[in-house]
């Protein structure tokens, strides 16, 4: 597969929602209307976002999606309120549409959207230098793994476990 074929804004959406890269390939239809669960307010505004204008390579597109939710889960651990994911995400989609009509020749990156999330967390927590590298490098990782796929063996397990939990808690009532 060829990721230059895939809009941006498709890449951008399948990194949100923590799909492969190739599933912006997939034929849409009903599928897209289900939302990813959230975890918290931050996140849950992170996945009404479908689409940032401006991005315009479709791996940096997919990995600052990827990104993007990461960081809304990060407030969400901290107990950030949700103006605080919203302003985020709207500052992100300033900085790429700003960037974008700069015409400067290279495209908007997940080093981009980590520098903008890093000068928030320094500004706002402080922290040493070592600190901030160790959130800068875990964003980074987590934005460029691709989603493990989940094997048919870990779903039929994962089933069972699900009927076992629920019959036993019908049971304990």
């Amino acid at each position: 597969m060829r990721a230059d074929r895939i809009d941006p804004e498709q890449a951008f959406r399948a990194g949100l929602l923590g799909l492969p890269l190739h599933a912006a390939l997939a034929p849409r239809g009903l599928a897209e209307a289900q939302a990813g669960f959230a975890h918290g307010p931050n996140e849950e505004t992170a996945l009404a976002t479908h689409r940032l204008p401006g991005l315009r390579d479709p791996q940096a597109a997919y990995e600052t999606g990827r990104a993007l939710r990461y960081i809304a889960r990060l407030f969400d651990r901290a107990r950030a309120p949700e103006h605080v994911g919203r302003q985020f995400r709207d500052n992100l989609a300033a900085a790429i549409l700003t960037h974008h009509m700069r015409h400067t020749g290279r495209p908007w990156t997940v080093e981009d959207t980590v520098e903008m999330f890093m000068e928030l967390y320094t500004r706002v927590l402080g922290g040493g230098d070592a600190e901030g590298e160790i959130v800068r490098r875990r964003i980074l990782q987590h934005a460029r793994e691709e989603p493990r796929a989940t094997t048919p063996a870990a779903a039929r397990a994962r089933s069972r476990l699900i009927r076992a939990l629920r019959g036993s808690r019908a049971a304990s009532f």
